[in-house]
């Protein structure tokens, strides 16, 4: 930890000038913090204040007053000890409703080496799924339902692409709030605790995908036009039940996952519902160019 962490701090004193002004301690890793005294020069060293948060230097740290420095938004939890890695079974199930707890939790008990295995192991299921849905929605879409089970190339593309969709999020998640919003910015933590968001996310695509294929049963979209009066109702009721349920499916996703991203780096989560936003962005358009150009399925590009 020595020379490659700071706490940020709202006092320091210097000894030579008295100069007092909030900035950011360099970690010395025995309790203590050093920083340069902007105003003589003095080298300054002090206790630590407890629950101290340490984060790797946002850029021009050093510089007391800095327009990211906060308080710590889970005191006490970047200083404990991390146990034996595990694949939590438990918290996985508790993040459902108590995302807070269990992201706290997981933040100690498991490493990314269990959290990619939760997503490659979801995501497989994901795609099985979809490509089964698929093939169900053949009269719906238009088109035979064999060729549903003749895209394995381009399932297997899909499986690949969401893998790398899901690492370019958690890597600019990370990014996002240690340079915009100065958080910790810890890469492998931010894609282990979104990487336990995954199955959500699988949970909810697949309910999406079998409230169309319930809701739609027995209309032909490529010919809308020749629907009759009760079919237009049909399609109405179901289009209403569909958005309803991927708002709030949705609005659940964002939840989740902002709570990943700010317990992993230590921001609000207003910063990491930010975060989370914009990195939705960037996978999403990796996600698209790629589905667009093997022009997936309805069922596989989800």
């Amino acid at each position: 930890m020595t020379g490659e962490f700071v706490v940020y701090v709202h006092s320091i004193r210097c000894p030579s000038c008295g100069l007092e002004s909030p900035g950011y301690l360099q970690a010395l890793g025995d309790g203590r913090g050093t920083a340069t005294c902007p105003q003589c020069g003095t080298s300054i060293t002090q206790e630590l204040p407890a629950h101290y948060v340490t984060q790797i230097p946002p850029s021009g740290y050093e510089v007391p007053g800095h327009p990211h420095a906060r308080a710590s938004h889970y005191p006490g939890l970047y200083i404990q000890p991390k146990h034996a890695p595990r694949l939590d079974f438990a918290d996985l199930v508790r993040l459902l409703y108590s995302p807070l707890r269990a992201f706290s939790s997981l933040y100690l008990t498991t490493n990314l080496q269990r959290a990619l295995a939760l997503v490659v192991f979801f995501s497989i299921v994901s795609t099985l799924v979809s490509t089964a849905i698929t093939a169900d929605m053949a009269e719906v879409l238009g088109y035979d339902s064999a060729d549903a089970f003749e895209l394995a190339f381009q399932g297997f593309v899909s499986w690949v692409v969401s893998v790398f969709a899901f690492l370019v999020f958690g890597l600019t998640a990370a990014v996002v709030a240690r340079e915009v919003f100065g958080g910790r910015g810890e890469k492998s933590s931010t894609i282990m605790l979104v990487g336990y968001c995954y199955p959500a996310y699988v949970l909810v695509s697949i309910a999406l995908l079998v409230l169309f294929d319930v809701g739609f049963e027995g209309l032909d979209i490529v010919r809308a036009q020749d629907w009759t009066p009760e079919e237009v109702d049909q399609a109405l009721f179901a289009g209403a039940v569909l958005l309803v349920a991927a708002v709030i499916g949705i609005v659940w996703l964002l939840a989740v996952t902002t709570r990943a991203i700010s317990v992993a780096n230590d921001i609000s989560m207003g910063e990491a519902a930010m975060s989370a936003i914009l990195s939705a962005i960037a996978a999403g358009i990796v996600y698209l160019i790629v589905g667009t150009a093997m022009r997936l399925p309805l069922g596989l590009s989800l």
